[in-house]
């Protein structure tokens, strides 16, 4: 038997080129173009357990910049913190992996990326929680540089702020992933009902959080790094599913945000997510 390879027609031919310019220009945009984008994504939230002396905090949150990833060189952390300087936030809460890691090697070691992050300004200061990469390079070298840098590590422990003579906590926990979370050690000595915001990595833990929490934040899902249009995310790294991807989840009283950050992991893609620095402007429900 005899087997003809037939020629394509010119019609075929010009088909299949148009496919490969299109999955070129796919590949182009998805690694090159849109993991270089930064966007401010901007959200009002009104909260419960909130007071109108807080109405209108500004809330910068940062996550999983990734530092030293094929998107985010040290220029891009640069632009990262100016763009969050520009946005004069009252408080910046930053929700962990700031490594871009492989285990015990970083391809920015902390001491440069803390340093660089040392510039950004908050009138009530810069809190954050550590994340699954940071741990797996070298948790408590990050959290030293880090807080050289006047970055307040919490890890199941909470802190008070006076604002406008209103008490404001901030709790965080341990990452999930690599260490162990501890909500009631975090919530130790927060008066329930006081003005209370919980910072976390994985938003597995979320709906563990009690309501008298006003808002939890979470990062770590990056939006799944590609999500399709009607579609949305394939695949989002957390139990709670595609709902939990990224923005505001209101579920009852308990209120929820989780961004989808700034750098990239496994795969250096983003497609339909573009890194994002969120700027939340806080009010009574």
């Amino acid at each position: 038997m005899t087997w003809r390879i037939s020629k394509p027609s010119k019609k075929q031919f010009i088909t299949y080129a148009a496919l490969v310019v299109f999955g070129t220009l796919l590949l182009v945009y998805a690694v090159v173009i849109e993991p270089g984008q930064l966007v401010v994504q901007r959200q009002a939230i009104k909260l419960p357990h909130w007071s109108p002396a807080l109405n209108h905090l500004k809330v910068a949150v940062l996550t999983d910049l990734h530092v030293g990833c094929l998107s985010v060189p040290v220029s891009k952390l640069r632009r990262v913190i100016a763009v969050t300087n520009d946005q004069e936030p009252d408080l910046i809460v930053m929700l962990g992996d700031f490594v871009a890691s492989h285990g015990r090697s970083s391809a920015l070691k902390p001491e440069a990326f803390a340093h660089e992050l040392s510039a950004l300004k908050a009138k009530y200061g810069v809190y954050a929680v550590l994340g699954n990469h940071d741990w797996w390079y070298n948790g408590e070298e990050v959290r030293k540089e880090l807080q050289r840098a006047d970055i307040h590590v919490l890890e199941n422990e909470s802190v008070q702020l006076k604002i406008n003579d209103v008490s404001l906590w901030i709790a965080g926990l341990a990452d999930q992933w690599t260490r162990t979370p501890n909500i009631p050690l975090a919530l130790k000595g927060v008066p329930i009902g006081s003005p209370c915001l919980v910072l976390m990595h994985e938003p597995d833990l979320l709906r563990a959080v009690p309501e008298s929490v006003s808002l939890s934040l979470a990062g770590h899902t990056h939006g799944g790094q590609v999500s399709f249009p009607i579609i949305g995310a394939p695949i989002v790294p957390t139990d709670l599913g595609s709902k939990f991807a990224r923005g505001l989840i209101v579920e009852g009283a308990k209120h929820y945000f989780v961004s989808s950050g700034v750098g990239t992991s496994v795969l250096p893609v983003r497609f339909g997510v573009p890194p994002e620095v969120c700027i939340l402007d806080l009010t009574c429900k």
